[in-house]
């Protein structure tokens, strides 16, 4: 009995204690089990961490696509610091994948690569500058891709860039001006410029540029591209705030000043700002530009294409004299051209045309119109418009710059039977020297 007795109370005890450890065994599987599963998350985490550092795309969206599933089949929620450091990884990383092979892509761009890094910023607003650079570029690049048909892209990368742009700001706003720090911000707004002109010369609402152009280039003031800001600032507001209009004769004077621009582009481009330009003085002036250009180029088709623009501006704005002297100038080089080719009748049209009006160096063109009339034995106006010539150049040059207009005087009027007065030319130029 006393065995019996004792040994009850132990029998007790000993299932007592199977019943607590069974218990303590049964909640310790969750708790091991979810341990397992954060140790797994992290590892894939660590994973697209440390694939996008690397720049291996592919295998950094691989990673989010995994870390993202387990969520999904283990019902954790999308949330935390660490589910929004990966989603932003893979978005951006799917970008990069897209940018590479568009037509392979296989996530939905939306979802899978837009709504996640917009997702991922929501919950974490850590480093907002470069989030919000990356996805506005991402928005930019897709508007690029789609012919900027999509006004919401549109909208949604000005606003990120824009975001960027102030977040960055904040950061240095108190750096010295002349510091590296100040120098690159100076350049990302130039970045940020550059993208808002690409997007203004686009869009089919172009004049709410001139705000965001102009805001940009205040917070830039202070740098060592101050020259280009004051620039920047002006052109958007050309033709009475007409942004696209000035967005465009901006390319074009960048495209013009560059080494190795392409000069039909080029042209064209300034004929796309001409067009949308709703002034007719500053219309003018991009034709005047044109002509400019167009005369500075080697090519024979070039020359006839400054006279071209010239004559444009010159109906829009006849009163201004940069573009009368373009003009005119623009005339003299072609007639010029086409009478030491031979060609006189083209060389008497454009001389003509040089002399229909009064600008600062029409002696040129008086020059002109006597060789060509005088090749056609135009006696009389041959004589008055090569004295006509050599009188006004006796005003305004001497010496080497004079003696083609005296010689041109001179030989006509030996053509035309008039030696002693050409002799009487030559003893009073001998004279004056």
């Amino acid at each position: 009995m006393i065995v019996k007795t004792e040994s009850r109370p132990k029998t007790r005890v000993s299932r007592l204690v199977a019943v607590v450890l069974a218990l303590f065994a049964c909640l310790a599987l969750p708790a091991l089990a979810n341990q397992a599963l954060m140790d797994q998350l992290a590892t894939i985490r660590q994973t697209a961490v440390e694939a996008y550092n690397a720049r291996n795309w592919t295998a950094a969206a691989e990673a989010a696509d995994a870390f993202e599933s387990m969520l999904e089949t283990e019902g954790l929620p999308r949330a935390g610091a660490d589910f929004a450091l990966v989603a932003f990884i893979g978005g951006h990383a799917r970008f990069e994948v897209w940018k590479s092979n568009p037509d392979a892509f296989q996530y939905d761009f939306e979802e899978e690569v837009l709504s996640a890094m917009k997702e991922s910023i929501k919950i974490l607003h850590d480093d907002p500058f470069y989030k919000h650079n990356i996805l506005g570029t991402v928005y930019y690049e897709k508007l690029q891709h789609d012919h900027y048909a999509s006004l919401e892209l549109e909208n949604a990368a000005n606003w990120h860039l824009y975001k960027a742009l102030l977040a960055r700001y904040e950061t240095i706003r108190d750096q010295p001006r002349d510091s590296e720090e100040w120098t690159n911000f100076a350049k990302y707004v130039l970045l940020y410029i550059n993208r808002a002109f690409d997007m203004a010369r686009n869009s089919s609402v172009p004049d709410m540029y001139l705000v965001r152009v102009r805001e940009a280039c205040r917070l830039g003031f202070g740098s060592q591209f101050d020259d280009r800001f004051a620039q920047l600032y002006e052109v958007v507001g050309f033709d009475d705030g007409n942004a696209k209009a000035g967005v465009l004769w901006q390319t074009a004077l960048d495209m013009m000043n560059s080494p190795d621009g392409d000069v039909d582009l080029t042209l064209e481009t300034f004929a796309l700002a001409a067009a949308e330009t709703r002034g007719n003085t500053n219309r003018a002036e991009v034709f005047r530009q044109m002509a400019d250009y167009a005369s500075r180029q080697d090519e024979s088709d070039y020359k006839l294409k400054a006279v071209e623009y010239g004559r444009m501006a010159f109906k829009l704005d006849p009163e201004n004299s940069e573009i009368q002297v373009q003009y005119g100038t623009s005339l003299h080089v072609v007639s010029y051209a086409h009478y030491t080719s031979g060609r006189y009748d083209d060389a008497l049209d454009f001389a003509r045309e040089a002399t229909s009006f009064s600008w600062d160096g029409d002696e040129l063109a008086f020059f002109d119109l006597s060789r060509s009339q005088a090749n056609f034995g135009d006696r009389i106006n041959a004589l008055v418009h090569a004295e006509r010539a050599y009188k006004k150049a006796l005003k305004k040059y001497t010496d080497e710059e004079l003696q083609p207009f005296r010689q041109n005087y001179v030989n006509i009027l030996r053509q035309f039977g008039l030696a002693q007065k050409a002799s009487q030319v030559e003893m009073a130029a001998n004279q004056g020297s």
